[in-house]
């Protein structure tokens, strides 16, 4: 199972819901950590959940955005949520008794927990890990933690390994000199090393920034299986060439996506969200650039789904 790590920023949660509504997710649980204090992209979601019968886990207390730390904002909300599809996850940060008092109090069952690295006490972790009402187990990077890494195997629990894998750069130009490269293995192995499940921050960074300038290069930076390699996952990066000023954005689109296109034709690499991308080309419209990492977050979805699919 593939469980992407995403922020609930508009374009994330409807490339979830494009997913959802194409029946692309029977293999891929997100996890959702939300970043407005608003419910208004989480209600439109949910309904298209609702009617696909996909269940993603939200954060409770994210670390990011409008309202964030260990509060009981998103508690409330899931209670009163009406065919409520999100399941309940928890960010370990030494906060074992906030997470405890929102099981007891919230009668919670099936829960997950999630350790990035903003956590220092393992004991604690560990102990968490072993509640009856945590059912799925989260942890960035476990090379880092080995004898944690090795308690949890022991738990018959499902237990998902996160990486981050994006590797940001400075400014989008300087994706023009970064060649195709690895981006990622663990869809082949992760079994073989007694994890249920993987994840990543998808093609984003996992820092989180809101909003942003208009920016000097457009980049569409696109995952694919490399047969060549093993079938390894691989990145490419389709850059603008006319960076010298912010302007005309739509003719740096144009030029980045004549170059992705261009390459996925001959791979072959065919989905919805290449046929999206393609789509915009052909008609010499501009979406924006929420709409651009929409679309790479769903062609690498879908990538990672063919994959686990055969």
């Amino acid at each position: 199972m593939y469980f992407p790590y995403l922020r609930g920023r508009q374009f994330e949660l409807i490339a979830i819901r494009d997913l959802a509504s194409e029946d692309a997710l029977g293999k891929i649980i997100p996890i959702i950590e939300p970043v407005k204090e608003s419910f208004n992209s989480l209600n439109l979601a949910n309904k298209i959940l609702f009617e696909a019968g996909v269940k993603p886990f939200l954060i409770m207390n994210p670390e990011v955005g409008e309202t964030c730390g260990d509060i009981e904002h998103y508690l409330k909300y899931i209670e009163d949520l009406e065919n409520s599809m999100y399941r309940h996850a928890f960010l370990y940060s030494d906060n074992a008794n906030y997470i405890l008092d929102c099981l007891n109090n919230y009668n919670l069952n099936n829960c997950m927990i999630v350790g990035l690295d903003s956590f220092t006490n393992e004991d604690e972790f560990s102990l968490l890990c072993e509640d009856g009402r945590i059912n799925h187990i989260v942890l960035l990077e476990p090379h880092r933690y080995r004898t944690l890494d090795r308690h949890i195997k022991k738990l018959d629990k499902n237990y998902i390994r996160l990486d981050d894998l994006f590797e940001k750069q400075q400014r989008n130009s300087d994706f023009l000199s970064i060649p195709e490269h690895k981006f990622s293995e663990e869809h082949l192995y992760y079994e073989e090393d007694n994890y249920q499940g993987f994840g990543d921050f998808t093609v984003l960074p996992r820092e989180y920034v809101e909003g942003g300038s208009t920016p000097r290069a457009v980049v569409i930076n696109i995952t694919y299986i490399n047969v060549e390699a093993e079938n390894q996952i691989w990145i490419r990066h389709f850059t603008s060439d006319t960076n010298d000023s912010i302007s005309n954005v739509q003719g740096k689109f144009a030029e980045a996506t004549r170059k992705a296109i261009s390459f996925c034709n001959k791979l072959p690499l065919s989905n919805s969200g290449i046929d999206e991308l393609s789509g915009y080309l052909r008609d010499t419209k501009y979406p924006g650039l929420g709409t651009v990492k929409k679309i790479t977050i769903k062609n690498h979805l879908l990538v990672i789904k063919s994959y686990l699919d055969r």
